[in-house]
Order: structure tokens, then C-alpha cells, then sequence
């Protein structure tokens, strides 16, 4: 039998913020084994709000 210890990491966007490593956004993050916190930073959630209405405009012109 073998026993392994896992470490999980979560990150968490500050009040009125939105975490994102310029792909994925979220308010929490469980960080991968092979990822890192100095991956994410926060935007704001109106930054993120104007970056959800960009890509509904370009979905709709498809």
C-alpha cells in the first residue's frame, strides 16, 4: 500500500474582485500540482463584466 500526503491550495479573489490567469476567471481557485498563485491576479468585477459583454458581442457576430 502506498500513502501519499496532498497539499491543496485555494486562492480567493478579495471583496469586489475577480481572480483570472487571462483565460479562466473564477472568485476561488484550487490550485493544480502544477500551478501557481503568482499565475492569477485579480481584476475587478466591472473589468470582468466589460470581458463577459466582449465575448457575448463577438459570439453574436459569429
Amino acid at each position: 500500500m502506498e500513502k501519499t500526503k496532498i497539499e491543496l491550495i485555494k486562492i480567493t479573489a478579495s471583496e469586489g474582485m475577480t481572480l483570472t490567469n487571462g483565460e479562466a476567471y473564477s472568485k476561488e481557485i484550487y490550485l493544480g500540482v502544477n500551478d501557481s498563485a503568482d499565475n492569477w491576479r485579480e481584476i475587478t468585477d466591472a473589468e470582468y463584466e466589460e470581458i463577459l459583454e466582449e465575448q457575448r458581442e463577438k459570439e453574436e457576430a459569429e
